[in-house]
């Protein structure tokens, strides 16, 4: 009885670590039955180094999951062993070509199959309906409940297609939120009616479609409860569950975001998350201790506040995951198409003057976040990289000694500025507006971010929008911007 308890306590955890080969810490808790552990850049060296880690970690048990964010954009955990990183759900969204979308998520899931990885923690589902949105933005496919639905069941169709899990986040729904869960609680406060129409829709669709697991998200719905999505028993077993009808395994969302540590140890949020009716508990951070939280559960359970019967459910689901996945073809034959047709039609779809060879590049773009590494320092160096002659400097916060600079190094030459979700970003509208003051030619700017930032670019300036910072889709905009008139 104690044996099977503390592997399905551990069978309920999906947790993170440090560092490019497993350790023997690690290996230990994957031989007693942890459930799955979650990949970041902190882990990734190369394909050839990514392969053999995930086959030291399967040669402890071959039914652990290896999962990873893999949403697209300018952010890819995978980079140093991805030559072709997925587009932004954005850019798929607003081309609003299913088959693309599906192509370029049956082309990134390859990838992970390759690298013997087998959860792919994506697509971002979110209807992304409030531009003020700080985490979100070029994450989710767009701003209607219609449009996430089509391409959010594409992306789960074409990760499906290699072989391996999507993963449909953040349930259920972190679209239309003003606060980042990572720092802050989040509230939605709308109707049941008004849920289940905009937050829900794309998550039935893509429940339907055979998403493999579901991601909670650390908000508070009101009009379901009083607790954030990932503690609550109402919506992780009533709504997920009960009335969608989902059979498959639920993970939270990483527990140590202050949206849950605020108030609580992440040790006692893994049992409340588990209690509420998550199958996974998540702690993503490097130094997560398996045996600590497996001994937490357990503990849990033995004290009387958490149900030995809801533990083993949990883990008997992540484990007939594993076991499915073992079954399912694997595809391969990865070779980056999509992501250079989407780079092609973004470039088609819009006007860019010829700048020549020499353009100062001014990157207004969002400061670096605690739950990503950008793959690329900027646009000055995607610019180089095009056109040698080209300088430049990126700014990721309100800087006057540096904006001056800045404009000083433009004079005499073309300029370009790119501007990301400038909408929620006072010091970034000033700067705009700063730069283009007397600037009436051999200017243009790139809205790199939700394309609601055109607005902000006045009248007569030349402007096109990349609908995120994917690095395929910015060199091919850079060779355009670049070329001689």
């Amino acid at each position: 009885m104690s044996d099977q308890l503390e592997r399905d306590a551990a069978g309920a955890l999906i947790v993170g670590f440090h560092g490019a080969t497993p350790s023997d810490e690690l290996r230990r808790a994957v031989a007693a039955g942890l459930g799955a552990v979650i990949l970041f850049t902190r882990n990734v060296v190369d394909a050839d180094q990514v392969a053999a880690l995930t086959a030291a970690l399967r040669a402890e048990r071959p039914d652990l999951l290896i999962a990873i964010d893999h949403e697209g954009g300018e952010f890819s955990h995978l980079s140093p062993a991805n030559p072709w990183p997925l587009s932004s759900p954005r850019s798929l969204g607003e081309l609003d070509d299913v088959e693309l979308t599906r192509a370029s998520a049956r082309d990134a899931a390859a990838t992970l199959a390759l690298l013997g990885i087998d959860v792919m923690l994506a697509p971002s589902v979110d209807v992304n309906s409030n531009p003020a949105n700080p985490i979100i933005s070029t994450r989710s496919f767009g701003t209607t409940a219609d449009l996430v639905s089509r391409h959010g069941v594409a992306f789960v169709q074409g990760v499906r297609d290699a072989g391996i899990a999507a993963c449909p986040k953040h349930f259920p729904g972190h679209g239309d939120v003003a606060v980042d869960s990572h720092l802050a609680l989040p509230r939605v406060d709308r109707s049941i009616e008004e849920v289940g129409a905009v937050e829900l829709a794309p998550f039935r669709a893509t429940i339907e479609a055979g998403a493999d697991v579901i991601m909670s998200a650390h908000i508070v719905f009101s009009a379901y409860d009083d607790q954030p999505a990932t503690l609550s028993h109402r919506i992780l077993q009533g709504l997920l569950r009960d009335e969608l009808g989902f059979t498959g395994v639920t993970t939270t969302d990483a527990l140590e975001m202050q949206a849950i540590t605020n108030t609580r140890s992440i040790e006692d949020a893994a049992v409340a998350s588990i209690r509420a009716g998550a199958d996974l508990a998540m702690i993503a951070v490097g130094d997560a201790n398996p045996q600590a939280l497996t001994d937490r559960i357990v503990e849990a359970v033995r004290t009387g506040s958490l149900d030995a019967a809801r533990v083993a459910e949990a883990a008997s689901r992540v484990r007939d995951l594993g076991a499915t996945l073992a079954t399912r073809t694997r595809q391969s034959g990865l070779d980056g198409a999509p992501v250079r047709e989407v780079a092609a039609r973004v470039v088609a779809g819009q006007e860019f003057p010829a700048l020549g060879s020499a353009p100062y590049v001014v990157d207004l773009t969002q400061g670096l976040h605690p739950a990503w590494n950008p793959y690329f320092s900027g646009l000055p160096e995607v610019f180089r990289r095009i056109a040698t002659d080209s300088a430049g400097v990126v700014l990721r916060a309100e800087d006057p000694a540096a904006l001056a600079e800045a404009q000083a190094a433009a004079t005499g030459r073309p300029l370009v500025i790119a501007i990301q979700d400038a909408v929620r970003t006072p010091w970034m509208r000033a700067a705009l507006e700063q730069l283009l003051r007397g600037r009436e030619r051999d200017v243009f700017v790139l809205c790199t971010g939700i394309p609601e930032d055109r607005a902000l670019v006045p009248a007569g300036v030349p402007t096109a929008v990349t609908y995120g910072r994917n690095l395929v889709v910015l060199e091919s905009v850079a060779e355009v911007l670049t070329r001689n008139a």
